[in-house]
């Protein structure tokens, strides 16, 4: 996170308000926000039947509110909207040391479907040890490098 997370947060929403493609669900009690559940429209890979399918991007509900069944309702009112919107499947991404998440949105029904890697290229070293010829293609140019 950065010093200035909520200033490009706030402007990603404001972003993501301007499209009929977002929704965002608040949960509120006795006139506090305790809550909330970003979801979005976005078109499927071509090679799929299904053109769109339905993303729950960013959840969060307050500590003292967890475990009390807000997720679900929150995302009850969401699957009525993506179905509205004639989505079939929802995706979402949870942080895998966030047990609690995962918990949650496996007794909502959802299910491991992919594994997402990530890698600091910091720590990847910057030259590599192949000496033979490797043939990389940039756009329509085909470009042959030596790596040594």
């Amino acid at each position: 996170m950065t010093i200035d997370s909520k200033r490009k947060w706030s402007k990603y929403l404001r972003e993501k308000f301007s499209e009929i493609s977002t929704k965002l669900v608040v949960a509120e009690e006795d006139g506090e926000i305790v809550g909330f559940m970003l979801c979005l429209l976005e078109p499927n890979i071509p090679v799929y039947k299904e053109k769109k399918i339905g993303v729950v991007s960013d959840v969060y509900v307050k500590e003292q509110r967890r475990r009390k069944g807000l997720a679900k309702k929150m995302f009850d009112f969401a699957a009525r909207w993506f179905r509205k919107n004639k989505v079939r499947t929802v995706r979402l991404n949870v942080a895998a040391d966030n047990l609690e998440a995962r918990a949650a949105w496996r007794m909502m029904g959802f299910e491991s479907f992919m594994i997402d890697k990530r890698l600091d290229l910091t720590s990847y070293p910057k030259k590599t040890t192949h000496r033979r010829p490797v043939r990389v293609v940039h756009s329509r140019r085909k470009k042959t490098i030596w790596r040594r």
